[in-house]
């Protein structure tokens, strides 16, 4: 039997690439390095979608700072990766305000349940239930752009007056045309055509990772690169707070260790104990009222560097 290529579909992420026809006559190490030459364009094409990240993630922090949420949506493979995003925010930043919300969670998560996809009313009931209004930022993620639960969700956060952002990797497709802001990286047709699990999902959990982590900087819930933030849930993370606590401030591990545990394991208030010698309800309440706590912190350290200086 010979196998002819197809003319691609009108969507590019479900389009024949040229670059692994005949890949079951490939040995394996050929189809390895199709699949990685394919993987390297990917940087490429979030490189050129910046400018839109850029633009996204300042809609988010501000609808941060006015108590609002990040709320990913899709399905699928884009619905995992939203929920994989949004489920490791609140250990390394200390925030429960990003959400995702999937077709057919939580059963969807452990097998393909993808019929819900086709569902757009189910999206609507799926944000009712998290309680999405007009403070919140909803992403729409959907690799082919045209994912009819993901567009039902879109259309219910726009009527809502929630800012919605769209991710996807088909320019020209519904959700571009439905969103505040498109991101599209565009990365091409996959190497198995339509497995958007590939390419198109790698570039979702790359922009996803700035999405949020850019976000959270912009909020102050870091500190240089340290998650001065982070949940102490693990010995390695508790040691990595005494470190954080002694690299910044400079006090001895032993001195780090006690503020930590007298904070209750609140890394910034420690911070700000040890570097303005405050107590845990002083350090508490300057936090509570920050609107940047990063901002915070780094005054009080700025400040002790200054008067460590004045004292030698």
């Amino acid at each position: 039997m010979i196998l002819m290529k197809r003319r691609s579909s009108a969507a590019i992420t479900e389009g024949e690439n040229p670059a692994s026809f005949r890949l079951d006559t490939k040995s394996t190490e050929a189809i390895l390095r199709i699949i990685n030459r394919e993987d390297g364009k990917v940087p490429a094409a979030i490189a050129k979608v910046i400018p839109q990240i850029a633009q996204a993630v300042e809609v988010i922090a501000k609808a941060l700072a006015q108590g609002g949420r990040l709320i990913y949506l899709g399905a699928g493979t884009s619905g995992r990766l939203g929920v994989l995003d949004a489920v490791e925010c609140p250990p390394t930043f200390g925030t429960d305000r990003v959400v995702a919300v999937m077709a057919g969670a939580p059963k969807a998560l452990r097998r393909a349940t993808e019929v819900t996809e086709d569902n757009p009313r189910q999206a609507a009931r799926d944000l009712r239930r998290v309680r999405l209004d007009s403070r919140d930022v909803l992403v729409g993620i959907s690799a082919s752009g045209r994912t009819p639960y993901t567009l039902g969700g879109v259309r219910f956060a726009n009527r809502l007056g929630a800012v919605t952002i769209g991710l996807t990797s088909n320019p020209g497709s519904p959700l571009t045309k439905r969103t505040r802001i498109s991101i599209v990286p565009v990365v091409g047709p996959e190497v198995i055509a339509g497995s958007t699990r590939m390419k198109a999902g790698t570039a979702q959990k790359l922009v996803l990772n700035m999405l949020s982590t850019a976000s959270m900087v912009r909020a102050g819930l870091v500190l240089s690169n340290w998650m001065v933030s982070v949940q102490l849930t693990s010995r390695k993370l508790r040691e990595r707070a005494r470190s954080i606590l002694v690299r910044a401030t400079g006090a001895k591990a032993t001195a780090a260790a006690r503020a930590l545990e007298e904070s209750g394991g609140r890394l910034p208030v420690a911070v700000l104990m040890l570097a303005k010698g405050m107590g845990v309800f002083e350090a508490s309440q300057m936090l509570h009222k920050a609107s940047n706590p990063a901002k915070v912190l780094r005054a009080a350290l700025t400040g002790r560097s200054e008067r460590v200086s004045k004292n030698k």
